[in-house]
């Protein structure tokens, strides 16, 4: 069975591979993920030289729905007009080369914090002028219900073990003393000017509103805040706490700056603690303890006016 604390570290583990995952690694994971969830019914494509893939990046044969993937980089929105650009010619190819088997036709990307309008704008362009098909977008939701349709193992195999509700109720000592001194040593190597951080214009971050992944894994650790706080206090060096808060509150400030979502900003703070890749259960609970101590101290995100005010 799949406990809520499996699926939202999964939710976690799959933003992270959809923000990291550009160009043609995005098609591959995306065709992989299909390709387990459907077997031989999915086939996977890729172009053959001067062919092309005829604007065809994977088809699904039972419903003769035709895929067109953009990875974008960092999984940014900025470059629209790409973007509008790519699903007009991707689709206009299929429809002049595959248009015997296609019955449907959608754009699959990897834009975890939303499209921009001009996208959902081309999309029903292209509904009105091609009343034969039928068109949809796949994002992040549609890659969550397509994954949580599987049994536990292949999940895995996709998005690496999730730590469950025992593995939170035993923190590791030895993984929390590794995570702490890998965090350090990556402050001492980065330091960070503070000199280029400059005051955040007011309303460019809507007060503290994360994701409910985010949300869940920020209270799934306050169980094991107080070991965090406990040990950095007991630490030999007495400035480790310190100098862990205020890397984090530089970093916070630094993605706050940038007016990136909430999401956007627990997705990078998470990174900087797990570093990228899959990350085994009990350094997911380490880095989930970590995050919540500094989010419980203030350290990352807003206190609420009313009780910063009192």
């Amino acid at each position: 069975m799949i406990t809520s604390e499996q699926k939202y570290w999964w939710r976690i583990a799959l933003e992270l591979k959809m923000r990291k995952s550009s160009g043609d690694a995005f098609q591959d994971f995306f065709s992989t993920m299909m390709t387990v969830a459907y077997g031989s019914d999915f086939i996977r494509v890729r172009a053959f030289g001067v062919k092309g893939d005829k604007g065809c990046d994977g088809y699904l044969q039972s419903t003769g729905k035709v895929f067109a993937c953009y990875g974008a980089i960092n999984a940014a929105s900025d470059k629209i007009n790409y973007l509008i650009a790519k699903m007009g010619n991707d689709f206009a190819k299929a429809l002049k080369e595959i248009a015997a088997i296609m019955k449907e036709w959608h754009m699959v990307h990897n834009l975890v914090d939303g499209l921009p309008t001009d996208a959902i704008l081309k999309l029903d362009e292209l509904k009105v002028t091609n009343k034969g098909h039928k068109f949809g977008f796949i994002g992040m939701e549609g890659f969550e219900e397509t994954i949580f349709a599987l049994d536990k193992d292949k999940i895995d195999g996709l998005l690496g073990m999730a730590a469950t509700a025992r593995d939170a109720q035993n923190l590791q000592p030895t993984e929390l003393r590794d995570l702490v001194a890998a965090v350090v040593a990556a402050a001492d190597a980065n330091p960070i000017d503070l000199s280029n951080i400059r005051p955040v214009p007011a309303g460019k971050l809507d007060f503290n509103k994360l994701p409910g992944h985010w949300r869940s894994m920020i209270a799934g650790g306050w169980q094991n805040a107080h070991l965090v706080e406990r040990y950095l206090s007991n630490h030999h060096d007495p400035l480790t706490g310190e100098r862990i808060a205020q890397r984090f509150r530089v970093r916070y400030q630094y993605f706050k700056e940038q007016n990136l979502a909430p999401g956007t900003i627990m997705s990078s703070l998470y990174e900087e603690v797990t570093g990228i890749g899959i990350v085994a259960p009990q350094r997911q609970v380490a880095a989930q303890a970590l995050l919540a101590h500094l989010f419980e101290s203030c350290d990352i995100f807003e206190e609420p006016p009313a009780k910063a005010a009192s």
